[in-house]
């Protein structure tokens, strides 16, 4: 089954590594490749309120054209690499005309490089990755270290709403690697062991499965209640490629009481991260 990947880039360092994930999927499967850089338009790189007198158009000009250059640098050196890629410079609003490129060119996922920052920093800041993470239509795959396999895939999952969810977009990724599926629970007492095995047992009634796939159901004890480190330790320790998750798509003071398991995720992870917003995705990714 082809796949169609939109790759993000702002042409740093951490969108390179990007490349090689996605040669790692290439090897697994058919995929088509659309390399997009969305340069701000004026009042974005800016202010709307500066104007746009000759000097400052000028100026801009010139960045534009710069950044056109870097794009076709770097699509034939991709394409030399064995990418099947195109590349596209559209000028606007970098996550609005990320998403609305993704619809058009029916991506599977957004690819973006992360720098992964973390605590109050990233709350006032933010970054492109984030705000991709909390809006976007289409399945957003963040890289913060260059990956060059793609063999195991780690699915956390909590019995909630969310685990349908992701069970239901499991198939579309069929073919990408081996599907591990993982339930990680985060509890602040001991489970003594036929709970546990009762638990998976449950669990796994659900769990699809995959011809030569290697399924595993793990329950984790973690009195320190911080799930998403639980899940990057986990990734880590039993070195998978790709962690597949959901975020329920909270943004501002609801993100702030609830917190946010995805972003924390993402943000600690040194593997892949591929993240479906259910709040936001399209529906027709699911079918």
């Amino acid at each position: 089954m082809a796949r169609k990947i939109v790759w993000a880039t702002d042409f740093s360092e951490n969108s390179k590594y990007v490349g090689s994930f996605l040669k790692a999927v290439s090897k697994k499967d058919d995929v088509e490749v659309l390399l997009l850089h969305v340069f701000p338009d004026i009042p974005e790189m800016y202010g709307p309120f500066v104007p746009q007198t000759p000097s400052i158009v000028s100026a801009w000009e010139g960045a534009r054209e710069r950044a056109e250059a870097t794009l076709k640098r770097w699509e034939n050196e991709w394409k030399s690499k064995g990418l099947n890629l195109t590349a596209k410079l559209v000028v606007g609003s970098p996550v609005e005309d990320t998403k609305r490129e993704a619809v058009r060119f029916g991506a599977s996922c957004i690819a973006v490089g992360t720098r992964g920052i973390s605590g109050i920093k990233g709350f006032i800041v933010g970054s492109f990755a984030k705000d991709l993470l909390r809006t976007s239509p289409v399945p957003v795959l963040t890289v913060r270290f260059p990956h060059v396999k793609l063999e195991r895939i780690l699915v956390p999952v909590d019995l909630s709403p969310a685990t349908d969810f992701v069970l239901k977009y499991l198939p579309k990724i069929e073919g990408l690697g081996k599907v591990t599926l993982y339930h990680a629970v985060v509890v602040d007492f001991f489970m003594e062991r036929d709970e546990i095995e009762e638990l998976k047992e449950k669990i796994m009634k659900d769990m699809p499965q995959y011809p030569g796939a290697e399924v595993v159901v793990d329950v984790v004890y973690n009195r320190a209640l911080d799930v998403p480190q639980t899940i990057v330790d986990y990734a880590e320790r039993h070195h998978y490629d790709l962690i597949l998750q959901t975020s329920h798509g909270r943004s501002g003071i609801e993100k702030v009481i609830f917190g946010s398991v995805a972003e924390g995720v993402i943000s600690r992870s040194h593997v892949p991260v591929l993240t479906l917003n259910m709040r936001t995705m399209s529906p027709e990714l699911l079918k």
